[in-house]
């Protein structure tokens, strides 16, 4: 009788490694479902905290001011000159709670009109509440409600309603206590100091207009006439009271306490997974085209390009969307990524020519975008000479932020050329379709000169493309989830490709790849989230919808279109007469049909075209599906959504081009140079005309129309009515013969490229 066979150690160990991963699946499947849970919990179910952030002293990157200003660190010097109207602008916020003390100090009052103001107001609604140190001989402290007061850099005018709460000596410091509560509808303020302690609160009932749905200010002003009013400010701090925006802090030790557990949980288990599996989970081989005798005209056109870029930094940025970035990256520099969330939030967007505080600068980016701004920062502030400091418009983080773009928009033609390999496009039109996005004048003016960043979230999207062409889906769902976590618009994408990928993939691959996206997603937002709440990328995404929707803002920023070429300043013109650039800024509240609104309907549209392109994908066969028959169906679902939704912005369109370059198996030439040129020129035109129309040519010599004979082409045709009406024309004749390519009978479906 023959022997039994022992067996051998290294096939017990490769057992026990199998045993490994199974059960190493199941784990992350478990914890995957537990760190999603936890995110997807609202935040109201945790404790929260009674305040969410607290900003002290004086940052010249986070107030503005006019007049005879001197700001440090720890004190401001207000009004030493005589006939010089000085403001200080401290805080603009849409939040509902703020509160904020400072102390103030009157060294001089002689013959002035306005010894000192500082409270709360609005522009929009031209209400305020201010405390008031009045002219000698009474030197009384008043406490004033304005109403119909004149917008400025502080609220000028107006009626007033002052009542007396005492007197104050010139020399002695005193400490102003204020607090805004929108929900509670109050404002409350406290004055300390010598021979006063006093407080006053202004009810809505006194004055509702200011505790409306719109974004107020903490300003102080001094007017000292023909007189002087010599001021000094110190201890100045901010408070933010808690409440559920960008982000929701909670103060929870269970929330906590899970959180920390996950990401230790997490961990490990990328750890064992390094050991045994994620080799299997994360690689595979592929085979890359290679460029060969191509590389020297490569490298040409990268030279071209970069270049061409270059020469455009110095033209500037768009005065709001750009400055607004530099300040981001310098709060993520200064006080941390977390920050970004709260401080903008409280902070006035790039000042308009009347330096009029209308709305804040909010940070309405996910947490990829957070990450991003930080590097910037960082760069930007390596950059500048030894002794200086990081500012909100420093130069050097511009020009990083543009580097950047360069940098994204260079890896986007790399991505899109592969990915057109990949589907058996020939070699020339894999190239063709690659210059064309590289050398897309939209694409330049986008990330060049306004200084727009859709080219990072566009490097995503098609990683996850090419990814999933590769057949490997932990990598193509993990860009997919990133390119989600940098801007809302990127979630109709999410929800597509998303479709495309549980359809390409078997649902085991799906399991173990989402599974892991999960957990990895969760650990790369830990540095957040431990700081503010676990549902923070919901928080952010829900906010996103309510400021879209209106409810959360001022109703007439919310707008049929925020100038792109959409179907919506068509139907203004047809319906509501508008003419010019006003047909996109009609307020989508307005009734269309009925009372069915133009945001509603647009909504209802929206939501029925990207429905119509998820059922297509679902139907769509596997081996089509293989071969990239997703595509057309993918851009026909972007371009929907830009086209059918109020409130776009014509920068958002870039998002659609790279899809529409990849559709060229599916379309002849003509078709496929007739989309691709049509979405350039209605994407460049309303950017470059929104833009020329905006910049001073103070701050913009070189680019504002006064001194630009292009931009005043521009301008005039982005504001010329009959080429709104054809742009606008062109771009639904272009989705038109983009569906019918996409789902017309042929028996050859794929074009001979």
């Amino acid at each position: 009788m023959r022997p039994t066979q022992q067996p051998s150690r290294e096939s017990n160990r490769s057992n026990g490694n199998a045993y490994l991963r199974r059960g190493l699946g199941f784990a992350v499947l478990l914890l995957a479902l537990a760190m999603l849970g936890l995110t997807v919990t609202p935040a109201e179910v945790w404790k929260a905290p009674a305040v969410d952030a607290v900003y002290s002293g004086f940052d010249p990157s986070l107030i503005s001011t006019t007049g005879d200003v001197d700001v440090t660190r720890h004190q401001i010097e207000i009004g030493a000159s005589r006939n010089t109207f000085s403001t200080i602008n401290f805080a603009t916020t849409l939040r509902d709670r703020v509160a904020a003390d400072i102390d103030v100090k009157v060294l001089a009052n002689e013959k002035a009109t306005q010894v000192f103001r500082f409270g709360i107001w609005s522009p929009w609604t031209r209400t305020g509440y201010f405390v008031d140190f009045g002219p000698p001989p009474d030197d009384r402290i008043d406490v004033q409600t304005v109403t119909d007061g004149q917008p400025g850099s502080t609220l000028l005018g107006g009626a007033t309603a002052p009542m007396q709460l005492g007197q104050y000596y010139v020399g002695e410091t005193y400490h102003l206590a204020i607090r805004f509560d929108r929900i509670a509808g109050r404002v409350e303020t406290a004055i300390t100091g010598s021979n006063i302690n006093t407080k006053s609160a202004l009810l809505r009932s006194q004055s509702p207009a200011i505790f409306g749905r719109v974004q107020v200010s903490l300003s102080a002003s001094v007017e000292p006439g023909s007189g002087m009013s010599h001021i000094t400010a110190t201890n100045y701090t901010l408070t933010l009271l808690h409440q559920r925006s960008y982000a929701a802090k909670t103060d929870d030790a269970i929330a906590m306490g899970l959180l920390i557990a996950l990401v230790i949980l997490g961990g490990v288990a990328v750890v064992l997974a390094a050991t045994t599996s994620w080799p299997r989970i994360v690689a595979r081989r592929v085979s890359w085209p290679r460029i060969g005798r191509a590389a020297a005209v490569a490298a040409s056109c990268v030279v071209a390009y970069v270049a061409g870029n270059a020469v455009l930094f110095q033209l500037g940025g768009h005065p709001f969307d750009f400055a607004n970035e530099q300040f981001y990256a310098y709060v993520a520099k200064t006080y941390g990524p977390v920050n970004l969330y709260f401080l903008p939030e409280v902070t006035s967007a790039a000042t308009s020519p009347n330096e009029i505080p209308w709305i804040e600068a909010g940070f309405p980016y996910e947490a990829v975008m957070a990450y991003l701004f930080t590097a910037v920062g960082w760069i930007g502030n390596l950059l500048i000479p030894v002794g200086a400091a990081l500012s909100r418009t420093s130069q050097e983080a511009g020009y990083v932020i543009k580097t950047v773009n360069v940098l994204f928009g260079l890896a986007d033609t790399a991505l899109i050329y592969l990915i057109l390999r990949d589907l058996k496009v020939t070699e020339r039109w894999s190239r063709i379709g690659a210059l064309l996005f590289l050398f897309n004048p939209a694409v330049w003016f986008s990330m060049s000169v306004w200084g727009q960043t859709h080219v990072a979230s566009i490097f995503l999207v098609l990683g996850a493309l090419l990814f999933a062409q590769k057949g490997m889906p932990f990598w193509a769902w993990l860009a997919l989830v990133a390119a989600c976590l940098t801007r809302p618009q990127m979630l109709v994408f999410g929800a597509l490709l998303g479709v495309v990928l549980l359809r390409k993939f078997s649902w085991r691959e799906n399991l173990a790849a989402v599974s892991w996206t999960i957990l990895v997603t969760f650990l790369c937002l830990a540095p957040l989230t431990l700081l503010t709440s676990p549902s923070l990328p919901v928080d952010v995404m829900v906010n996103d919808l309510r400021i879209q929707e209106a409810g959360g803002n001022q109703a007439s920023l919310a707008t049929v279109s925020q100038g792109a070429f959409s179907i919506w300043p068509l139907v203004t013109y047809a319906t509501h007469g508008a003419s010019g650039v006003d047909r996109a800024f009609v307020p989508s509240g307005n009734h269309l049909i009925g009372s069915l609104t133009y945001q509603s309907v647009s909504q209802a549209l929206t939501v029925l075209a990207i429905l119509l392109v998820i059922g297509a994908l679902l139907r769509r066969n596997r081996s089509a599906l293989n071969e990239g028959g997703y595509l057309p169906l993918v851009a026909i679902g972007v371009t929907s959504f830009l086209m059918l939704l109020t409130g776009v912005v014509a920068t958002h369109f870039l998002l659609a081009l790279p899809f529409l370059l990849l559709c060229r198996k599916w379309m002849d030439t003509t078709a496929y140079l007739y989309v691709v040129i049509t979405w350039t020129i209605t994407t460049l035109v309303p950017m470059y005309g929104e833009m020329g129309a905006a910049i001073s040519s103070s701050a913009y010599p070189l680019l504002a129309a006064d001194h630009n004979g292009l931009t005043q082409f521009f301008v005039g045709i982005y504001e010329w009515d009959r080429f709104i009406t054809v742009a606008i024309v062109a771009n639904v004749c272009a989705v038109l013969w983009l569906v019918y390519l996409s789902f017309r009978p042929v028996r050859v479906p794929l074009y001979p490229a």
